[in-house]
């Protein structure tokens, strides 16, 4: 064992000790979900009820969970944002006592861009979640200590800039997120390639840093997609500039490095590439689940481990014990969940194959926020639900991060295609990288090479449309043109639906397709009889 190796266990072993006690709490909230989630609650109404919005909610009148419903909406982005907005701009405790540290990045599923706040209580409820998870999988498969471990940390996009109030709007590194942790003692033993330069630049350094490194026990990503693009360079030889980062990457490595990639790209396989590699963790189910089958397919030496739903406003389920699904974070944030036939549950009160919306109430200033995913019970962990990822709650298409919703795509066809006709947007995602699809029926003739370049330059002003494309997570748009009227389109995506499973009469015309099962189907109608870019 190399002597780094013999730091980074050490490490790990620190880690463990120190995540005990938090362990052992978890361990009796599972067994009581119900009493842990009102003290939670309260706790958060008494630490807030002097800010602006505990003031006009009357935090200190509440006495339960039922007077909290009563007294505060559920909100979607847009009813907070004007809370939000004060907080960025005035220094009095507007959505709790405790000011921001800073404000995060998201875009969520609508046009307005999030900035999500970020407090010290708040990083202590997701400390408490990844905790729990980091120590569980430690447990599950002790050997990604035994060599270095690759989180997946995204160089900033944008760069930080500091509002009227002198709070931050923007992190300059994943690794804020750790800050006062004791998880922050594992970065340690991560492989942390330097950011300098462009993101194609980011992407080649990360890839021969991952490459170099022979004692890579551990890879943490989020959408399998990404592993996947970047990987690409060592398996994909038909295209110019994959062939070229390969050789850059043949060229900049040790004879021995060398010779393991070279055998990976014959083998197709990591295997000899990285023979220490004990487990690779990312999303597993939702939209996820067919790409990361077929990323698996490449590390038979690996075991793989979901991640939870973990989102920019907070967390929701905790990998955590053996079973399907993941076990309801009720220790760090409240949990309600608004089900199918419109009634609220709190969380041990779901009970066995419910699905159901999230509403989150966190330390950050989120109450009653509604996330917009679902979930779906599948499970139990003492008195505990465990549940699945099913997917969005409204009309989005969401394959890699990229969040797009039907309101957006409408507004860039109203201004992109000024004919007479139609167009809706489809997701292929059996490609590889996927990509989106613009299928456009008019009757006059159009270039089609322009329309996608103004279809995709508009998509690209979506945060994450335009994070997932510079990523190589999505590939570039494409068109397919329909020689006929709106009509014809209405035919199309009716056959399809049809062919996909959906009742005739249920079948209704949108801007975005979001079933994939009916976006196969019309790409499999359309291929021989529309005209391609």
């Amino acid at each position: 064992m190399s002597a780094n190796n013999g730091v980074r266990r050490a490490l790990w072993k620190r880690f463990i000790d120190s995540a005990q006690p938090t362990l052992d709490r978890w361990h009796e909230q599972l067994e009581q979900p119900e009493l842990t989630q009102e003290r939670l609650l309260q706790r958060l109404l008494k630490a807030n009820s002097d800010c602006a919005f505990g003031r006009a909610h009357h935090f200190a009148r509440i006495a339960d969970s039922m007077q909290f419903r009563d007294n505060v909406p559920i909100h979607a982005y847009a009813q907070l944002h004007p809370w939000i907005q004060r907080a960025q701009q005035e220094s009095e405790p507007i959505l709790t006592s405790r000011p921001p540290l800073f404000f995060e990045r998201t875009s969520g599923s609508s046009a307005l861009h999030k900035a999500i706040p970020y407090t010290r209580d708040f990083l202590s409820e997701m400390h408490s979640a990844l905790g729990v998870w980091l120590a569980d999988m430690h447990r599950q498969v002790p050997g990604i200590s035994h060599g270095s471990g690759y989180w997946s940390m995204s160089p900033p996009l944008q760069v930080p800039v500091t509002g009227p109030n002198g709070i931050a709007v923007g992190s300059a590194s994943d690794l804020e997120y750790l800050s006062g942790s004791n998880i922050a003692g594992l970065a340690g033993t991560l492989l942390i390639p330097e950011f300098a330069g462009d993101l194609s630049n980011w992407r080649r350094q990360t890839l021969l840093a991952l490459v170099a490194d022979a004692d890579l026990s551990f890879i943490s990503v989020w959408s399998p997609t990404f592993l996947t693009s970047l990987l690409q360079p060592i398996f994909d030889g038909e295209s110019a500039e994959h062939e070229q980062t390969f050789a850059w990457l043949d060229n900049a490595l040790p004879t021995a490095r060398r010779s393991a990639l070279r055998r990976a790209r014959s083998q197709g396989v990591c295997t000899e590439l990285w023979p220490r590699l004990a487990a690779v963790s990312c999303w597993m189910d939702g939209p996820s689940r067919h790409y990361y089958r077929q990323l698996a397919a490449r590390f038979p030496q690996a075991q793989w481990l979901p991640k939870g739903l973990f989102a920019t406003e907070g967390v929701v389920s905790v990998p955590f014990g053996d079973g399907p699904g993941c076990p309801l974070a009720i220790g760090s944030h409240y949990l309600e969940f608004l089900c199918e036939d419109g009634s609220l549950r709190n969380a041990h009160s779901l009970r066995m194959g419910e699905s159901a919306q999230v509403l989150l109430t966190t330390g950050g200033g989120l109450y009653r926020y509604a996330l917009g995913d679902r979930v779906r019970v599948v499970g139990m962990l003492g008195a505990t639900p465990r549940v699945e990822f099913v997917g969005r709650t409204t009309v989005t298409s969401d394959l890699v991060g990229e969040k797009l919703d039907e309101h957006i795509v409408q507004n860039i066809f109203d201004r992109c295609i000024t004919t007479t006709g139609a167009a809706c947007l489809i997701p292929n995602a059996s490609a590889m990288p996927p990509h989106y699809l613009a299928l456009v029926a008019t009757p006059e003739d159009l270039d089609a090479g322009a329309l996608a370049l103004a279809v995709e330059s508009e998509l690209s002003n979506a945060f994450h449309y335009n994070q997932a494309r510079r990523l190589g997570q999505l590939g570039p748009l494409r068109v397919r043109l329909l020689k006929g009227s709106a009509d014809l389109l209405a035919q199309v995506l009716q056959q399809a639906a049809e062919l996909s499973g959906i009742r005739a009469g249920d079948v209704k015309p949108r801007p975005l397709i979001n079933r994939l099962e009916t976006a196969e189907a019309i790409l499999a109608l359309t291929e021989s009889s529309c005209r391609h870019l």
